[in-house]
C-alpha cells in the first residue's frame, strides 16, 4: 500500500490518500484481486491518537 498525508497547519486534521490492494479467493475457487484509491480525513484527539472523520476506500477512483 502507498499512502500520501496531508496535514493541516494547526496538526489537528490530516488528508490521506492510498493506493491499496487485497487478495483472496471468489466463490468458485479462483483467485479475485480487488484494488483501489481510498480518501480518509482524520482529526487528532486531545489524548494524541487519530479518529476517522471520513474513511471512504473508494474515495479516489
Amino acid at each position: 500500500m502507498e499512502v500520501k498525508a496531508v496535514q493541516s497547519g494547526d496538526g489537528g486534521l490530516a488528508l490521506t490518500r492510498a493506493k491499496w490492494s487485497a487478495t483472496g479467493t471468489g466463490p468458485d475457487g479462483k483467485p479475485v484481486t480487488l484494488s483501489g484509491n481510498s480518501t480518509e480525513v482524520v482529526r487528532r484527539q486531545p489524548d494524541g491518537t487519530w479518529l476517522f472523520v471520513i474513511d471512504n476506500p473508494r474515495g479516489a477512483d
